[in-house]
């Protein structure tokens, strides 16, 4: 099976949003650092939180559609992580479930439609927009790769490895940024030379979506 024929079942999303926990886990202590730069320090512990809630509900879970493990994720960020961020992580996923609908395999472009709506969703509820330092800046050039992939008629898998890569760069680039939203905006320039925790976390989401498309896959 080629990146082409891949669709991306329910199962498949519960090997995604699973790996996803697992690489935030592993992550933990330096997403909590980059928070620290800027506010509480609790981020990395929270989305710990949040994606631990929803990989112990989808491994007890038997077969669901894609909607369905998405919003069990959005139900993680809504409830066992609350606050600002908790809501935008919370309502990317539960705008991208609503998406999918009764969708039972994903292709590319219709992932690229449900992530381009959880990421307007979350420049409306949060008042962002790119350079503000915040997991927009993450999030807007995944979604721009989902779009331009999609129209090239790539398969999701290399929509996958695309929305990463361009992810990672959007968080990197948040390094020279000083904070100017939320509760980071207080630390100002004393922001520069830090990467965003949230944008970093979005990274680490779809480098793990990426590498699990790519496993089952078979590469």
């Amino acid at each position: 099976m080629t990146h082409t024929a891949l669709l991306l079942d329910g199962r498949d999303w519960k090997h995604m949003i699973i790996a996803a926990a697992d690489a935030v886990d592993e992550a933990v202590n330096e997403l909590s650092r980059l928070d620290a730069a800027v506010g509480d320090g609790d981020h990395g512990v929270n989305v710990v939180t949040a994606l631990g809630y929803a990989r112990s509900e989808l491994c007890a879970s038997g077969d669901l559609l894609p909607a369905d493990v998405l919003k069990t994720v959005a139900r993680g960020f809504l409830d066992e992580m609350g606050g600002a961020a908790g809501a935008l992580f919370g309502s990317l996923f539960r705008v991208m479930a609503r998406s999918f609908g009764d969708t039972e395999q994903i292709d590319a472009p219709q992932l690229a439609e449900a992530l381009t709506g959880g990421v307007e969703t979350v420049m409306r509820r949060g008042q962002t927009i790119p350079g503000d330092k915040t997991m927009v800046d993450a999030l807007v050039p995944a979604a721009a790769a989902a779009n331009e992939t999609a129209e090239a008629q790539l398969g999701v898998g290399e929509s996958l490895t695309a929305i990463a890569a361009s992810a990672r760069l959007g968080a990197e680039s948040t390094i020279s940024m000083p904070a100017s939203r939320g509760r980071a905006k207080y630390a100002g320039d004393k922001a520069i030379g830090v990467a965003d925790a949230g944008a970093t976390t979005v990274a680490i989401v779809f480098e793990a979506w990426a590498a699990t498309a790519a496993e089952r896959n078979g590469e």
